[in-house]
């Protein structure tokens, strides 16, 4: 769970990297290879964009 502005950042800097990875792997892998590898990372970047969204979606006051 995201708790502060810095928790956010990190966040968002690990959905990027994530992101690149998958782009990386798009270019080297077949369809299916890629199919297999990739299901696990964007189940992993859809959890982190929620939790991202959660903490977008309080008060500065209600984070803390």
């Amino acid at each position: 769970m995201i708790e502060n502005d810095e928790q956010f950042e990190i966040a968002q800097q690990g959905i990027r990297n994530l992101q690149k990875v998958l782009l990386a792997a798009r270019q080297v892998h077949t369809q299916e290879e890629y199919r297999l590898m990739s299901e696990p990372i964007l189940l992993e970047l859809q959890r982190r964009e929620q939790e991202i969204l959660e903490y977008l979606s309080q008060a500065k006051a209600q984070v803390s």
